[in-house]
């Protein structure tokens, strides 16, 4: 019989040792018993999707209410394809600003509540100070992002000619000017589609211009 032939026989017959020893061996009795585990509770999986959607809305919400404020007695601006698609992507950029804030509250709890089971580590404190700090720049963000919006419109409405919201006299008097063909300026001038864009057109290169020169 050959060497490598002795060593599988041996081989062979230590592993049926090893099964004969251990065939009385009850694995169960070894293993925790659920009544002996510490209630859980119920497993929730998170709905990511949901909160993007509410997310979505609660922007479109803000854009809606914010482009009605400054632009309702001017509706032939307010209906321009350049301000309803910027309307739409100003949404977007606010709906991941305040996901992202939600998602960084859920954090801050998950974290808390993991402080609250024992976790009293100096790395453990330390994250959370960080997740506050965080909290504190989304909410600086969010606020800083929604004023920069009303900063828009109000400008537009200056470098297009347009009375100020806050003269419900003149707003009254803009509207009964308002006529199916265009807008009335405040100069009494009725402006068409081909004139509005061309406003539009000068008033966004006169903010890039100042914007490179600052």
């Amino acid at each position: 019989m050959s060497k490598t032939e002795n060593e599988r026989n041996r081989l062979q017959d230590e592993f049926d040792q090893i099964q004969s020893e251990g065939g009385d061996f009850d694995l169960s009795k070894h293993l925790a018993r659920p009544e002996d585990l510490p209630d859980l509770g119920e497993i929730e999986i998170y709905d990511y999707d949901s909160d993007l959607t509410v997310a979505s809305q609660q922007s479109m919400e803000v854009l809606e209410s914010l482009v009605d404020l400054y632009l309702s007695d001017i509706p032939q601006l307010k209906e321009h394809p350049y301000i309803k698609n910027k309307m739409k992507e100003d949404a977007m950029v606010y709906a991941e600003t305040i996901f992202l804030t939600k998602m960084t509250r859920k954090n801050f709890l998950s974290q808390l509540r993991q402080v609250d089971n024992g976790d009293n580590s100096a790395r453990m404190h330390e994250v959370v100070n960080q997740t506050i700090g965080q909290i504190r720049e989304n909410a600086k963000f969010l606020s800083t992002q929604r004023t920069d919006l009303e900063k828009f419109y109000k400008n537009l409405r200056k470098d297009l000619g347009f009375n100020e919201i806050e003269n419900p006299d003149l707003n009254k008097s803009l509207n009964e000017e308002s006529t199916e063909e265009g807008v009335s300026n405040p100069n009494g001038d009725i402006m068409d589609n081909r004139k509005l864009n061309d406003m539009i057109k000068m008033a966004m290169l006169s903010k890039d211009k100042d914007s490179g020169k600052s």
